[in-house]
């Protein structure tokens, strides 16, 4: 089996890989058959029917033939021109091994080749910063990722050479078993290319897995030499920060080209790097120092945040058990302050991945969604609004998603869940301390004609602001992003578009975030949106309505 692509091959992978922006916005593809001509300045709310049409008019004669062509192939697009570099390269990268899985060896001669692609971008001085452990874990990561991406492909062929083998048993009476075994010992380019021919779309997110990766992780470098010394005084009293030790990236879903939360780790200490913005966190952290101010107790406490212009840095907050029952009972009384804190802030997205039980303290580690209203609020209930938040259930099916990630629910312990010693505890035996402290919450913030202005004054320089706004739940963007790999759909750009445009297209949002929707699913990213909207409105009252305080009650026991 060879393991390079011809020349000839190459072309007809990039034209099946090619996808509907690449016809209509780029000037290398013209449709196969010469008769048919779609104008290419058009309204984005036709793509899908355009998609069809170029899928029609194709002339099938194998699987992976594109209803595209390259209208010179000596003139390549750029994400080609990279896809032909790592197929050239790729087999100087095969390492054959047993100390993993089948599919991550496949996957390590793709982490190998990024990691010196990265070397080959970056100057010597920012590698310098990094330790042989934390480049190590660099290379992990990428395999992963690419691993993630390849995973129901290698499936599909593995399963359909171990029957093809098994059919050959059968006629020779030989050794199927070792044949597979030779299979998966084979150089991993022997693998991959035909992997790459019979599903073009995948050698293309490869590519752009890759350099996607290489991009944030070289961003990460630049922002951690810039920001060393202010690093060194905000999160570790001066000392000297040294080398990157060990890193963990992939610690949230991969937005914006592929950039995921990062947590570098030093001799002095552990930091959060988050590739956004931190002023949702920098509001947080001072609406509980307010609070706190206002004589709530016990007082709150929030991740002491850094930030920049384009992302921030943020303190490691480590899960730890309470030391004892009274720990346990002023921890539950600061969660029913956060959630009080979160109902008048209109905040959701609290979910149980976003708190960290530290000790006695209840901590909310991403805090970007708050004001999330929209015009059809003002007839929501105030029901809607505090299950909205994410730290309740609203109802007591187990199995439903909305149960199963609210941080109070009866679910699976996690890091949100507090315990005493080895114990976790259930939040439905600390009524009372949630119901005390979502009231005093209510009146620290809204209790006096004063504090309420002061409230309002923040909510409305929230408001100005940008922030991020959900239109669709997380979930079910990793649905449409698992369907968008699965085998079929990588045998062709179009038709994975096509793919892409049927799942994301519904009523009630605008055509332009379907579109960045898809543009984003089509690199595998979590579509990410930010938007200003009105402030909310409240209840003219300074005392916790009993509507709300009798639903908060209920929640706490389902």
């Amino acid at each position: 089996m060879s393991s390079t692509i011809s020349d000839t091959e190459f072309i007809t992978i990039v034209q099946a890989a090619a996808d509907f922006d690449d016809y209509l916005y780029g000037k290398y593809f013209v449709p196969r058959r010469e008769s048919f001509r779609v104008h290419r300045q058009v309204h984005s709310f036709r793509t899908e029917s355009l998609a069809q049409l170029l899928l029609s008019s194709q002339s099938v004669s194998s699987p992976t033939e594109s209803p595209l062509r390259l209208r010179d192939p000596s003139v390549l697009p750029p994400w080609a021109i990279e896809l032909r570099h790592m197929l050239d390269v790729l087999p100087e990268h095969d390492l054959i091994t047993k100390q993993a899985s089948p599919l991550h060896r496949l996957c390590e001669c793709g982490s190998r080749y990024g990691l010196q692609r990265l070397k080959e971008q970056i100057s010597p001085a920012l590698l310098d910063h990094i330790s042989q452990k934390a480049e190590a874990r660099l290379d992990t990561d990428l395999r992963q990722t690419l691993a993630r991406a390849t995973r129901p492909c290698f499936a599909l062929k593995l399963e359909a050479f171990r029957l093809a083998s098994e059919a050959i048993w059968f006629r020779t009476q030989g050794s199927a078993p070792k044949t597979t075994e030779m299979r998966l010992a084979a150089p991993s380019s022997e693998q991959l290319f035909p992997m790459f021919r019979t599903f073009p779309v995948l050698a293309r997110l490869w590519s752009q897995l890759i350099s996607q990766w290489r991009n944030h992780i070289a961003e990460l470098l630049l922002r951690f030499t810039a920001d060393r010394h202010a690093l060194s005084h905000a999160f570790f009293r001066g000392q000297r920060i040294g080398k990157i030790i060990d890193l963990r990236s992939g610690l949230s879903d991969p937005h914006n080209g592929g950039r995921t939360v990062v947590l570098l780790k030093f001799q002095s200490g552990s930091v959060v790097y988050k590739p956004r913005g931190g002023d949702g966190e920098w509001e947080w952290l001072n609406l509980l120092r307010w609070m706190n101010s206002q004589s709530f107790r016990p007082k709150l406490r929030a991740a002491m945040v850094l930030r920049r212009e384009d992302y921030c840095w943020m303190e490691r907050i480590r899960p730890e058990p309470c030391r004892d029952q009274n720990a346990a009972r002023r921890f539950y009384r600061r969660v029913g302050g956060m959630l009080g804190a979160a109902y008048l802030l209109k905040a959701v997205d609290c979910h149980r991945d976003n708190v960290i039980a530290s000790g006695e303290y209840p901590v909310l580690i991403d805090a970007e969604t708050f004001c999330h209203v929209a015009r059809e609020t003002k007839t929501q209930s105030v029901l809607d609004v505090l299950y909205g938040t994410g730290f309740l259930p609203s109802s007591g099916r187990r199995s439903s998603w909305q149960y199963r990630s609210s941080a109070l629910g009866r679910s699976s312990p996690g890091q949100h869940t507090p315990r005493i010693a080895s114990t976790p505890l259930n939040a439905s035996t600390y009524e009372v301390e949630i119901v005390n402290g979502f009231h005093e919450a209510w009146r620290c913030l809204l209790g006096t004609t004063e504090r309420r202005a002061a409230f309002i004054r923040r909510l409305q320089r929230l408001c100005r602001r940008e922030r991020r706004w959900i239109y669709r739940s997380t979930r079910k963007y990793h649905a449409i992003r698992r369907a968008s790999i699965h085998p079929a759909a990588l045998r062709s750009g179009i038709g994975r578009d096509l793919l892409i445009a049927r799942s994301c297209a519904r009523s009630g949002v605008s055509q332009g975030v379907v579109q960045k929707e898809m543009n984003a699913l089509r690199r595998l990213d979590i579509p990410y949106f930010s938007r200003k909207a009105a402030a909310p409105s409240f209840p003219e009252k300074g005392t916790t309505p009993e509507e709300l305080i009798d639903a908060l009650r209920r929640a706490v026991h389902l």
